[in-house]
């Protein structure tokens, strides 16, 4: 779970927001601990005989004495012998415990019957189990009781004196109640007390559903403001990592990373931050008053603990494995899709339907299999915990059953602790697929800080800025070789190209061309060997610095969804419409932007879909020239153009280049004859470097590459 704790550090600036859902979830807790703590005063209204106010103040009778007494009913007219003659008594507190060290120890025993109160040297005066529990109850503390006993074992009555002990904080409590609840002696007069604790309940219910409300909106709040800043922070990482990242790991899988990824570890932490707290602590307070109605059954149900312990634990790890495979396939989808939603014109030429279709399926079948799985652990979780608990549940209601039919418990004690076991146990039934949920978002947390801990691009910690290109742009020993690729695809450059000075390069497809111009802005790092520009090693500088004296126009134009005047203006801050403009004329983007409805304001739509591939490479054209950079890097940046524009951009260009070094990438001949030199790759080494003319003399790799790809429109007039 190490990831999924390092993920915590992005919520912690929002833990105000945490710190007040906890504290929500801690009166949740206790609101419901209250709530289940009613139901015994309230099983006392509904059908004991005793009443609520009778079990209060024999409740607080037993604290105060030491001992724990039961409310017992006489049949109609049964009389107790006191003093010189018999007297008729209705109800009477029956000695169910004496408590070790308590004031009545040694004085009162277990089926002594408490009947009244002793005056001294008065006539005794039996009292009614209630009332006699209520003069007791509060009795001033420092003040001895005479309490009239009789135990009907031996039929023997005598005057014993106690001195209670102070009231506790559970007394002082049950007696404010027993204040505030108008007493209602008869059953017909108890609905008045019902309605006044169904009051009560409501209270509690409508207030516990308004700190839920709060605790939730706090805590679900504060994790997604935690997976805004960490989607941020993996945005950035993703803007530092090298390109060879992508071309090995593929874009689809760092976008599952950011959306399927980060939602489930969203999931996760809201899980923490909610169920997690709110539900142990509903546990926990039911548990509370469990305890209180009877320690030792309440235990005994806890045995089942252990082993539901045990087997979430397997459940979990059994998760996480699932988890795992379940976003590597997600991943893996999600390419499949992007593949064919971006080459989609190409699937419909071909007619490859069925087979996108038959791909899409085996990818989606083996992500079914592992949610599949996942469900099935998610689903047995809760029943395997529940099965364990209900069989000590009912191991500790049988034993309390026992108790009932022996008198050793009323039946109201033994209603309102099951009860309170049921509360106890949904939220730990609850709480059984949280681990699982843990081992899902921890499974999530691994690929997400993986993507953050890639190697990122080499920035020398306060590097100074490279002083403008202006002398030469020098290759020495330069070699390149992609992470697991088995041959190097540069080996042993040596080149030195003047300022201002044009050079094409040609060569065989994957000789090395691209990743010869890419090591120039730091694209690429060279494996040995070092790029040099005016004498200056380039990885000792600035890399913003850098590229800000670079523009680079690719095979495949990159446009973005917005006007086409933001897209020339990307990569110049604060670029004025006029530039925008001009650089778009030089470039010959004005020629179709004028057809437009909305002229240079035209949002093109993403990766520019409402244009052609000839005027998206115009635009792109257009944004390195209004970057006004020292190094103009073009990748087949004529590939897309018809002949005409190429003509134009060339005109363009030919003055654009004036002072500015140019490296070419080209396999029209029209574009390599441009170049004053011309540099001849193999197998990602230099085999020639020198003009047209000589290389077709000299070069034989040259020739054929002339005769079968440099030679195209105009070429006949050139040679």
């Amino acid at each position: 779970m190490k990831n999924f704790r390092r993920s915590l550090r992005y919520v912690w600036p929002y833990r105000a927001r945490l710190a007040l859902a906890m504290l929500c979830a801690v009166l949740i807790a206790a609101l419901w601990g209250g709530g289940l703590g009613a139901l015994l005063p309230g099983m006392k209204v509904l059908i004991s005989d005793e009443g609520l106010h009778g079990w209060a103040y024999g409740t607080i009778a037993g604290r105060r004495l030491g001992v724990r007494l039961a409310s017992q009913s006489l049949p109609p007219g049964a009389t107790i012998p006191f003093g010189q003659r018999r007297q008729v008594v209705k109800s009477v507190m029956s000695v169910v415990e004496v408590r070790p060290a308590g004031p009545a120890e040694g004085l009162l025993a277990v089926n002594d019957w408490l009947v009244g109160l002793g005056g001294g040297d008065a006539q005794p005066v039996l009292l009614p189990a209630d009332l006699l529990a209520q003069r007791i109850a509060e009795q001033a503390d420092g003040r001895e009781v005479r309490l009239l006993v009789y135990s009907p074992m031996r039929r023997v009555s005598r005057e014993v004196r106690v001195l209670p002990q102070p009231g506790d904080l559970g007394a002082r409590v049950l007696a404010a109640v027993a204040r505030f609840v108008p007493r209602a002696p008869t059953y017909r007069e108890r609905f008045g007390t019902l309605l006044w604790l169904l009051g009560f309940a409501i209270v509690i219910t409508a207030l516990r559903d308004v700190l839920r409300f709060l605790e939730e909106y706090l805590a679900g709040t504060a994790v997604w403001r935690g997976i805004l800043d960490l989607r941020c922070e993996n945005y950035n990482v993703v803007l530092r990592l090298p390109t060879t990242f992508f071309s090995e790991q593929g874009v689809s899988d760092s976008m599952s990373r950011f959306l399927q990824d980060t939602a489930e570890l969203a999931r996760g932490q809201q899980t923490l931050f909610g169920r997690t707290i709110v539900e142990p602590g509903k546990a926990v307070g039911a548990l509370v008053m469990a305890l209180i109605f009877s320690w030792r059954l309440t235990l005994l149900a806890l045995v089942a603990g252990p082993p539901a312990f045990l087997l979430i634990r397997a459940f979990s790890r059994r998760m996480r494995k699932a988890s795992r495979r379940a976003l590597e396939s997600f991943s893996e989808m999600l390419g499949v899709l992007e593949e064919t939603l971006t080459g989609i014109r190409v699937v419909k030429a071909y007619t490859m339907e069925a087979a996108e279709r038959r791909r899409f399926l085996r990818v989606n079948r083996r992500l079914f299999r592992q949610q599949r799985r996942m469900v099935r652990i998610d689903a047995a979780t809760a029943p395997a915990v529940e099965a364990l608990g209900i069989v000590s549940a009912m191991a500790a209601v049988a034993l309390a059953g026992y108790w009932v039919f022996q008198g050793a418990m009323d039946r109201e004690r033994f209603l309102s602790l099951m009860a309170c076991l049921a509360a106890m146990f949904d939220p730990v039934r609850k709480l059984a697929k949280v681990p699982a949920r843990f081992q899902r978002a921890e499974a999530a947390a691994k690929r997400i800080f993986d993507l953050q801990d890639q190697p990122q691009e080499r920035h020398l910690p306060g590097a100074p800025p490279l002083p403008r290109h202006r002398r030469s742009l020098c290759f020495r020993d330069v070699s390149f070789r992609y992470p697991q690729a088995s041959q190097p695809a540069l080996s042993d450059i040596n080149l030195e190209i003047a300022a201002g000075e044009t050079v094409a390069i040609v060569g065989p497809n994957g000789s090395g061309k691209t990743t010869l111009v890419s090591l120039v802005p730091r694209l690429l790092e060279p494996t040995t060997g070092a790029v040099l520009i005016d004498g200056r090693d380039v990885r000792r500088y600035s890399l913003r610095s850098l590229r800000r004296q670079i523009a680079l126009v690719a095979q495949e134009a990159v446009v973005f969804n917005a006007s086409i005047a933001e897209n020339i203006a990307y990569g110049k801050r604060r670029a004025r419409r006029e530039e925008i403009e001009a650089a778009a004329r030089q470039a010959y983007v004005d020629e179709f932007v004028s057809e437009l409805p909305d002229g240079y304001d035209t949002v093109v739509g993403e990766r520019g879909a409402t244009l052609s591939g000839g005027q998206r490479q115009r635009i792109a054209i257009a944004r390195a020239i209004l970057r006004d950079p020292a190094i103009l890097i073009f990748d087949e940046a004529m590939s897309q153009v018809d002949p005409d524009s190429e003509a134009k951009i060339h005109r363009a260009l030919a003055e654009f280049r004036r002072g500015r070094t140019t490296l070419l990438i080209a396999h029209r001949f029209a574009t390599v004859l441009e170049a004053r030199r011309i540099v001849v790759l193999e197998a990602g080494r230099i085999v020639d470097v020198g003009p047209h003319a000589a290389l077709l003399e000299r070069c034989r790799l040259y020739r054929q590459l002339y005769d079968t790809q440099l030679a195209g429109p105009g070429a006949s007039g050139a040679s």
